[in-house]
């Protein structure tokens, strides 16, 4: 046997030193009080008297000091964490590697989990290290503490570890290891041929016991183009069982209830619905299942975010909006303001996603994500040191190269006809359409403290014909969207994720910050648990929701493990934390002891 909380000789001398103690205290002879009584005669008798003592009256104080001290010894050793000794295959360096793949956090029919398992496995290894150096690592976080012969910091760290998902991770990298302790359940399959080609041995201990479970499988949101329509939630829900049981589905939109309902599922259905969620109301919508036989949490639940449920708030600075009036007065889900040049100010109050400058330019550079609609020529603008940089003239040009981007998803070159071009060139532009002599005619910026894009045409019929063809609300829709509401993808699981190239601030559910990693052009974020998390950059704010739903995951009854791999979960199952049980047993001695001595059974 080992001990988890401290070195084997000091648990065995604890749990002798309780036994001691309680003994001594047991059989601590109590002075008797003295009374005064006016004769002895009468106690003199029965104290004379003779009666055979039964089997019980001689041996019932000897069982009470057991029950007693069997009672301390039961709480002591719970205190000392015991567990099966293990005994190392072969001495030298060990690694352990804990699976954390979401399905870890399935229940198991003792009531914890496949983690609990991992975590007290993992334990009971540390404890039988014997001064051996042992590091641990998890499939998602790599190595998270030693090699150390100190087994209090394995430990504390085994205290910190959750399961966080990692599916796709690498196998943990650790030199002159002599063996691998893996723990898995087998619901991801993990090859471990390149481990063992480096010489170290893997021995894969499973935690896996077959369960049933439920999940929301997929969960997306599409809002409704048409006013009169509603935006609608799609869901598949799973039932990974072998018998058929009905699932409660409740979904809801902001703090309203829009669907609360009892779903038949058959063993093994997978189902498919469609939710309506209303013409208008919160952008957050979020579903969650019960159900009778459901040993995973995490994946009874999913989040997604409407985009275009809040109204994007425009403000347009012009002295003539025209055609941009016009168009704006027609399009949903946006809340614009008209203001001159001379009533704008910086920094504005009030919510406010986007600004429209039209034929004008602020002398200080705007936070807030903006569109230019053909910036004037004047002397602001043509000062090389200006924040917008520097400007030139092109007329009669034509709309000859572009490249792929939001802004000019749908557009139609040809049908544009341009009677004059005013570009903005500076290092803080990039053109993603040119004319045929190279003039930039639509241009975007950003960073991490600014959005912006540059029509270098207006849309006056003396500037152009772009108002009069369908490419008119296309491109000037894509502009402010691209600018309000960066696109962040309907559905992302935990893990690695890829981020909008802006985003520069993620904040998970719980108001935490996420740490956002530059790689070349490409912003990165590990996401270790589902939710809505808010997304942060360029002077705009948008959602992320996160969700773990997945067949591979989510199906907790089936394993890639083999059955002779599986023979080895008896031992594992032995492995299981003792305590519960230790404490259990206490309470019941101490409970018989105090029943038998209220009724002078052992007294």
């Amino acid at each position: 046997m080992s001990f988890g909380a401290m070195a084997g000789w000091q648990a065995w001398g604890l749990l002798a030193l309780t036994a001691a103690v309680l003994t001594g205290l047991f059989y601590m002879k109590i002075r008797a009080p003295r009374v005064h009584v006016p004769s002895l005669m009468l106690w003199q008798q029965v104290l004379d008297a003779t009666r055979e003592m039964t089997l019980w009256e001689r041996i019932r104080k000897t069982v009470s000091w057991i029950v007693i001290a069997a009672t301390g010894v039961m709480l002591m050793l719970a205190l000392t964490r015991p567990a099966p000794s293990v005994t190392a295959v072969s001495g030298g360096r060990r690694l352990i590697v804990i699976d954390s793949s979401w399905s870890m956090g399935a229940r198991m029919s003792d009531g914890g989990t496949r983690w609990d398992r991992a975590i007290a496995h993992a334990r009971t290894l540390i404890a039988a290290s014997a001064g051996d150096e042992v590091a641990l690592a998890t499939t998602a976080d790599g190595l998270v503490e030693g090699p150390t012969a100190d087994a209090v910091l394995l430990e504390a760290a085994l205290d910190r570890l959750a399961p966080s998902g990692g599916e796709g991770g690498d196998w943990p990298r650790l030199a002159d290891v002599a063996v691998v302790h893996f723990m898995t359940d087998g619901v991801i399959p993990r090859a471990t041929a390149d481990l063992e080609a480096s010489g170290a041995r893997v021995s894969v201990e499973p935690v896996f016991e077959a369960a049933a479970n439920v999940a929301i499988t997929a969960f997306e949101t599409h809002a409704a183009g048409d006013p009169e329509a509603q935006d609608e939630a799609y869901l598949e829900l799973a039932n990974y069982s072998g018998t058929a049981q009905p699932v409660q589905l409740v979904v809801t939109r902001g703090t309203t209830t829009v669907a609360d309902v009892s779903i038949d599922l058959a063993a093994g259905e997978a189902v498919r619905q469609i939710v309506p969620l209303g013409r208008t109301g919160d952008a957050r919508v979020r579903a969650r299942i019960t159900a009778r036989d459901n040993a995973l949490a995490i994946d009874d639940e999913a989040v997604a975010w409407i985009a275009g449920a809040d109204a994007l708030a425009v403000t347009v600075v012009s002295e003539a909006p025209g055609f941009l009036q016009l168009l704006f007065d027609r399009l949903p889900g946006l809340s614009v303001t008209f203001i001159p040049p001379a009533a704008y100010s910086q920094p504005r109050n009030g919510p406010e996603h986007v600004i429209v400058f039209d034929h004008w330019v602020p002398a200080d550079a705007p936070s807030t994500p903006s569109l230019f609609v053909a910036p004037p020529p004047g002397s602001a603008v043509d000062v090389s040191s200006n924040w917008i940089g520097s400007a030139r003239t092109e007329n009669s040009p034509t709309w000859a190269t572009s490249v792929v981007h939001p802004v000019l998803a749908g557009v139609d070159p040809s049908t544009v006809t341009l009677e004059r071009a005013r570009s903005v060139e500076s290092d803080a532009w990039t053109p993603i359409a040119r004319s045929a002599t190279g003039t930039p005619l639509v241009s975007v910026g950003e960073t991490e403290e600014f959005r912006r894009v540059v029509f270098g045409f207006g849309f006056t019929e003396a500037e152009s014909n772009v108002a009069l063809q369908p490419a008119f609300p296309v491109l000037v829709v894509n502009a402010l969207e691209w600018l309000g509401r960066p696109a962040l993808g309907s559905q992302v699981r935990p893990g690695v994720v890829s981020l909008d190239a802006v985003i520069s601030r993620l904040t998970s559910p719980q108001g935490e910050r996420v740490e956002v990693m530059t790689f070349g052009e490409t912003r990165l974020a590990r996401i270790t648990s589902p939710g809505l998390y808010l997304a942060e950059g360029g002077g705009m704010r948008s959602a992320l929701a996160v969700n773990v739903g997945d067949p591979q995951v989510s199906n907790v009854g089936r394993t890639s493990l083999t059955e002779a791999t599986l023979s080895t979960s008896a031992e594992a199952q032995a492995n299981a934390p003792w305590w519960p049980t230790l404490i259990a047993i206490a309470f019941v001695f101490v409970l018989v002891e105090w029943w038998t001595w209220h009724r002078r059974i052992t007294v």
